[in-house]
């Protein structure tokens, strides 16, 4: 998950938390540093999926979920996002 600032990164731990009860690993980078150094971090990690949650996702209730080999990216809720990545 990227971190853009701590109203952000409450709303994205309770989805870490919900893929990790589902045995679904998953991080939120601990810091709110530039996303370019975060994409960066998930790049070098060979991190095949990153979740973006801003303040439109979260007035939405959504996260945006993007694939890091071929870039594309989609909105999902919860539930969705625990289908895409199980």
């Amino acid at each position: 998950f990227i971190n853009f600032g701590e109203a952000e990164s409450l709303y994205c731990l309770k989805a870490v938390k919900s893929l990790r009860e589902a045995g679904i690993t998953s991080e939120l980078y601990p810091d709110a540093a530039k996303m370019k150094k975060q994409m960066s971090h998930a790049d070098k990690r060979n991190i095949q999926f990153v979740v973006l949650a801003g303040t439109q996702e979260m007035e939405e209730g959504v996260y945006t979920l993007k694939n890091m080999k071929t870039g594309d990216q989609t909105r999902v809720d919860l539930n969705g996002l625990i289908k895409a990545l199980a």
